[in-house]
């Protein structure tokens, strides 16, 4: 119950300061985006994910920033929510809430350390096992392991900017401040 309590003391401190500083919920909802835009071109490469796997700092600023997406479209949907009792016929209010529960559903922070995890858990079987996979060929060698993991890496993150971009679209059809 404490923590419930602290955490729901945490989350209105966020948004009073979010408002103090001027920043709308449409606005942070843009820049955090953006942000993910541009970490998600690092993320996409293999030496990315290596540098996800090795630098603890880099580590837990990425899993900040994911977090940090997923508050602020909490916070959206609770807006949404709202809205949509007053004017529930409205289509793009109920497309957006449609967007962001599958985005918070398929995409949660969890599922994205989880999926990452495993990435770098592959990346190190491979590096330890450079040595062999040099000599073999195809999707079998160093080059064809490392170019699997990338396919991989670039389908989830690419999912995640289409729905990051989907739910941005709907604010600023929606004019969300």
């Amino acid at each position: 119950m404490n923590k419930l309590i602290i955490c729901g003391l945490l989350l209105s401190s966020l948004a009073l300061k979010a408002q103090e500083s001027g920043e709308t919920l449409g606005r942070k909802i843009s820049d955090i985006t953006f942000k993910w835009d541009l970490e998600s071109i690092a993320l996409n490469s293999y030496d990315g994910l290596l540098t996800f796997c090795n630098d603890k700092e880099y580590r837990y600023g990425v899993i900040d920033l994911m977090r940090e997406i997923h508050h602020y479209d909490s916070m959206l949907y609770d807006r949404l929510i709202k809205a949509n009792r007053i004017s529930s016929s409205n289509k793009e209010i109920n497309r957006a809430i449609k967007e962001i529960e599958k985005f918070e559903k398929e995409y949660s922070a969890k599922k994205f350390i989880a999926f990452l995890r495993e990435e770098c858990m592959n990346a190190s079987d491979i590096e330890k096992n450079s040595r062999d996979l040099k000599n073999e060929l195809a999707s079998e060698s160093y080059d064809g392991q490392i170019l699997i993991i990338e396919n991989l890496l670039n389908k989830y993150i690419k999912h995640i900017t289409k729905r990051l971009d989907h739910i941005r679209k709907h604010v600023q059809h929606l004019h969300i401040e």
